[in-house]
């Protein structure tokens, strides 16, 4: 009976702290806690605020990999599509129709993008669940909160603007134009798939173009940011192509 017991023990033991996770999230900041939050910032004049997650597999096996994406709460007039296993889906949909496959202890970095336009202001809530196809209790997800502004409100958070990066696909140079509240320190940040910061420009002024020398990266895909006070305001994919 001791015997059967001690077996009991062991085995849940096992079950309950054996079990690993089999993937993990992150971002361009880097590396994002199951069940984070984090928050994407524009505004609400229909231009579209774009969410990127990298999904990395933690396993020695390739995984099958599904989306789900479940509505917190919706600001009225809002909408929201995703992008996964080389398919962006109309905002009726809810679960990816197919798995992306990810080899082992490889990380997807490209594939996922979630999508969010409003015409009314306000902050609407979405959760994304990333989880093994045959295997759904096995999963991780992120909480991501769309805070869309009035265009000309008198918000420091609201004045704080990027333009998309042009050309994108960019060869030796790229090109942002901006507004900014001159009493917030504004950076322009690029960011490669580590994480890891490529180029970094000061904003000098309160509102301008800046160019950003690229000719020296390796092609590829990165990340661009508007970062106040240390803070991202948005992020956006740029490809470096020459």
């Amino acid at each position: 009976m001791k015997k059967f017991i001690l077996f009991v023990f062991f085995a849940l033991s096992t079950f309950y702290y054996g079990y690993s996770q089999s993937l993990t999230l992150a971002d361009s900041t880097g590396l994002l806690a199951n069940n984070a939050n984090v928050t994407r910032q524009g505004h609400s004049d229909g231009i579209e605020i774009t969410s990127f997650f990298f999904v990395h597999n933690t396993t020695s096996a390739t995984v099958a990999v599904m989306v789900k994406k479940v509505e917190i709460s919706l600001i009225a007039g809002s909408v929201n599509t995703f992008c996964w296993a080389g398919t962006c889906f109309g905002p009726n949909v809810y679960v990816s129709p197919d798995p992306e496959y990810i080899n082992a202890h490889a990380t997807d970095s490209t594939d996922f993008s979630g999508h969010y336009t409003s015409a009314f202001p306000g902050a609407s809530i979405i959760r994304y669940v990333f989880f093994i196809q045959s295997n759904p209790s096995d999963s991780v997800c992120v909480n991501v909160t769309y805070n869309a502004y009035p265009v000309g409100i008198d918000n420091q958070t609201a004045r704080n603007i990027l333009s998309g990066a042009f050309p994108n696909p960019a060869n030796n140079t790229v090109n942002f134009e901006y507004s900014i509240n001159t009493e917030n320190a504004g950076t322009v940040i690029i960011r490669n798939l580590l994480g890891s910061v490529v180029k970094k420009s000061v904003l000098t002024s309160a509102e301008g173009k800046l160019s950003v020398f690229t000719g020296d990266l390796p092609e590829g895909i990165y990340f661009y940011s508007l970062d106040m006070d240390g803070k991202a305001m948005t992020t956006r994919k740029l490809i470096i192509s020459h």
